[in-house]
């Protein structure tokens, strides 16, 4: 008994350090991405359909039906919509890298267009 409860001690312990090593809850729903600063969130409820994060700066409302995942992340990321097609005309598409890409239309992926992310599904 006491070497199970040693054991779910330990895993408890790692757990938790291992979350500490995050910065942001990450959201993503409906085709767009809000990362929320994990020390100003002080509650997360599921009511009536909806995920209800709260923080010291108010509080936000996501549609449930409309999440596609949720996790805990290193980075910040705030894409707010998906494009389909890059304008062609003298505009220049960057990787995350800082590449520039030279190819007339990108493959799927995330890209910086006019200083702006630019998701290509």
């Amino acid at each position: 008994m006491k070497k199970i409860f040693f054991i779910v001690t330990l895993l408890a312990a790692s757990l938790a350090a291992h979350a500490e090593d995050y910065k942001y809850l990450t959201l993503a729903y409906n085709s767009m991405e809000k990362s929320i600063e994990l020390g100003t969130i002080q509650k997360i409820t599921f009511t009536d359909g909806q995920l209800v994060v709260t923080t010291s700066d108010g509080s936000e409302t996501f549609a449930q039906n409309q999440m596609e995942k949720m996790y805990f992340s290193q980075t910040a990321t705030n894409i707010q919509s998906t494009v389909a097609d890059v304008p062609q005309t003298g505009t220049s598409v960057y990787d995350l890298q800082g590449r520039k890409i030279q190819q007339s239309r990108p493959s799927k992926g995330i890209y910086i267009v006019n200083g702006r992310k630019v998701v290509i599904k």
